[in-house]
């Protein structure tokens, strides 16, 4: 069944006449004809007599007409549903961007793009790959090391891995050197974070192992800890700006060591072309 043949028996009975019925459904009256019969051949029944050369419905006819009203606004309904409903896109955030940057980008998105609703996930940089390969979301912000090649990396900002430590923090010798770390205890990112942080994996790899004196996942305890004096920790730049401006953090500084990284889009290499995709990127960037 063809919608538009209920369409053209529709517009008959409303117009009283086949030629009127052409002219609002911008045909030709031969082919509201055609549709009329290919009608009742669908149905085997005759939906309309004509007396002195007027159309009337036959009782066929009268009970499609009820149907045909409903079935057409259903269809109308559906349509403005579909057509007119706001785009989910998922994106996802590692940790700092989410608590940094990621309402910066998302009042962005939602003035350029206003037909298009967006859920957001944030979790360690690890976990946000694992769900962009996965298709789970469509795109994600970034901090941390993305190891698959089945994803495409776009910087959008710079950024450093710092140490910080307590404005006040008592340290019995100046930190000059990365390996002078191994004398204070660290207060260390949740392990998803761990294998993913540059600065890390370079102490590592120059066999430097401060103390852990605890974990935590939440950003903000890991820099009330410091600021409290426990100990040092290595956060974004982005996200100890503030409090090394108000003087509750330091950064430390080291002669033979830094970190500089950036802050990437990152999408799964099948969505390359997507219209959306690059929407959001032009918008990020200030191209929209």
């Amino acid at each position: 069944m063809n919608i538009k043949l209920l369409e053209a028996f529709l517009a008959v009975i409303d117009h009283k006449t086949m030629s009127a019925a052409a002219n609002r459904l911008f045909t030709t009256q031969p082919n509201i004809s055609l549709m009329i019969k290919d009608l009742e051949n669908y149905y085997s029944t005759k939906l309309f007599n004509r007396v002195s050369r007027k159309l009337y419905l036959t009782p066929e006819g009268i009970k499609l007409e009820k149907y045909a009203r409903k079935v057409i606004a259903d269809f109308k309904e559906m349509n403005e549903a579909m057509f007119n409903q706001n785009k989910i896109i998922r994106i996802g955030s590692s940790v700092t961007v989410g608590q940094y940057l990621l309402n910066g980008y998302l009042k962005k998105l939602k003035t350029s793009m206003q037909n298009v609703e967006f859920e957001v996930v944030i979790n360690n940089t690890a976990e946000i790959e694992k769900l962009i390969l996965n298709n789970r979301i469509d795109l994600a912000i970034v901090e941390g090391k993305i190891n698959s090649k089945n994803i495409i990396q776009i910087e959008i900002l710079k950024d450093e891995l710092i140490a910080i430590i307590g404005y006040n923090y008592p340290l019995e010798k100046d930190v000059k050197k990365l390996s002078d770390l191994e004398l204070l205890p660290w207060i260390s990112r949740e392990e998803g974070s761990h294998h993913r942080n540059q600065f890390e994996i370079d102490m590592n790899e120059r066999k430097i192992h401060p103390q852990v004196v605890f974990r935590a996942t939440n950003l903000e305890t890991i820099i009330q800890a410091v600021e409290n004096n426990y100990g040092f920790a290595i956060i974004s730049k982005i996200a100890a700006k503030e409090a090394i401006k108000k003087q509750s953090l330091k950064q430390l500084n080291f002669a033979d060591y830094s970190c500089p990284r950036s802050i990437r889009y990152i999408y799964n290499r099948n969505h390359d072309g997507d219209l959306i995709v690059s929407q959001i990127l032009d918008c990020i960037n200030n191209k929209l």
